[in-house]
């Protein structure tokens, strides 16, 4: 049977702990190992997730605890912690992510994960969520619909390449949050994975597509919601200012075009046209997510036109429809798919 790795990352996430770590310790899989990468909590947290690493240890649950000399940011912690898995895992051993804010829908999610790769040989599942929290503070939502879809979609397939199902590559970038991959997959990926500065905060997600796009990459589905995703006030993506867009975001779609330039003989033959289409998607979306914030007041000094300039100086636009996108004349199948679901934020 095969082992499962639940990676949780950490910050002043006291009041959010019991929930979630109730969720991974009921679960009714036999071989589960918790690894949690605290950032330098300086609330109760780390007291916590002690009193909880006693619980999951008689409980027979591997429960490891490491954490950060200084506060990094989330995207750094989940260098750390990919890292830390990535040392540990084994090939055939299946890696599940857990924001510490969010949980498990069923004591069956991770046994429904485990069942569903194995019969339809996949090293990739992709699970749907449900929005809890306030949904004012994300973008275009729709209750993740349109991701909900997909994996639904994955999962009556069976099991899918990218090559088989081109609208992966434009629906799917909200697997960097929901990662189920097998060992072999995600040590590639770290593999890859750039060391992080502290700035580099959110939408960690973005490079993350990578992993759809190895040769050998096999993707399933679940027809119903894994995660209870939530969304709260304190949440470090509910403000945000002008190096959010141009530094952060831009940066990480710059990692993942990077990432696969420099590691050509991992991925697909159309490898960079779906990265491509990621990217067109990504240029319009955040531009109508800086639009809206704009207008709202919630970002001042940068707009929808500074957020356009700034990524076709930092992109290789090459072989991008920009001229498209800037005029809206953008695949309407491509729209369809930025209407609601995760947009990054």
């Amino acid at each position: 049977m095969e082992n499962v790795i639940i990676g949780i990352r950490t910050f002043n996430s006291e009041q959010f702990l019991d929930g979630s770590l109730n969720s991974v310790i009921n679960q009714n899989y036999p071989n589960m190992k918790v690894v949690v990468f605290d950032d330098k909590s300086t609330d109760k947290t780390m007291k916590k997730l002690r009193l909880w690493q006693t619980a999951f240890i008689q409980k027979g649950i591997q429960f490891e605890i490491h954490s950060n000399d200084e506060n990094g940011g989330c995207g750094q912690s989940f260098e750390r912690l990919g890292r830390i898995v990535a040392d540990k895992i084994g090939d055939d051993d299946i890696f599940v992510m857990l924001d510490s804010d969010d949980k498990f829908t069923s004591n069956t999610a991770i046994s429904n994960c485990v069942s569903q790769m194995r019969n339809n040989g996949a090293n990739i599942l992709i699970a749907g969520f449900d929005l809890s929290g306030d949904p004012n503070l994300v973008l275009n939502w729709n209750n993740g619909t349109p991701h909900n879809n997909l994996s639904k979609k994955l999962a009556e397939k069976g099991c899918s390449t990218v090559d088989e199902m081109p609208e992966i590559a434009s629906h799917a970038d909200s697997i960097g949050w929901t990662k189920i991959v097998k060992g072999n997959i995600f040590k590639r990926y770290m593999s890859m994975y750039p060391a992080l500065s502290k700035e580099m905060k959110v939408c960690e997600d973005f490079p993350s597509m990578a992993m759809l796009l190895y040769k050998d990459s096999k993707v399933t589905g679940l027809p119903e919601n894994m995660y209870d995703y939530y969304k709260h006030p304190q949440s470090s993506t509910a403000k945000v200012k002008a190096d959010d867009f141009r530094v952060v975001r831009l940066g990480f779609l710059k990692t993942l075009q990077e990432m696969v330039a420099k590691n050509r003989e991992m991925f697909v033959d159309d490898a960079e046209k779906y990265v491509n289409k990621f990217l067109e998607v990504k240029y319009h979306v955040i531009g109508n997510i800086v639009d809206k914030k704009t207008q709202s007041g919630d970002l001042v000094g940068y707009t929808k036109e500074n957020w356009q300039r700034d990524f076709q100086s930092a992109i290789n636009c090459e072989d991008l429809n920009i001229e498209k996108i800037k005029s809206k004349e953008i695949s309407p199948n491509i729209i369809q798919a930025t209407k609601g679901g995760n947009t990054g934020l």
